[in-house]
């Protein structure tokens, strides 16, 4: 997976500790994760963009579609 993730809008840097978050996330470049910790990191990313909440809900159902089998 390419990290950052491309993002589906700008990504939002109002404080110093979205900048902080953004570059902790960056690390994971460097790392080797599975596909769940990839979803993670993705779903992460994305609570740093203007639209985060369409991503929460998504990454939400996507976690109860899990715990309904």
């Amino acid at each position: 997976m390419k990290l950052p993730p491309k993002n589906k809008t700008s990504y939002v840097f109002d404080n110093e500790q979205d900048k902080r978050i953004f570059n902790k996330l960056s690390e994971f470049r460097k790392a080797k994760i599975g596909k769940e910790q990839e979803k993670l990191i993705s779903f992460l990313y994305s609570q740093l963009e203007k639209n985060w909440r369409d991503p929460l809900e998504k990454y939400i159902d996507q976690l109860l579609k899990s715990f309904r089998k």
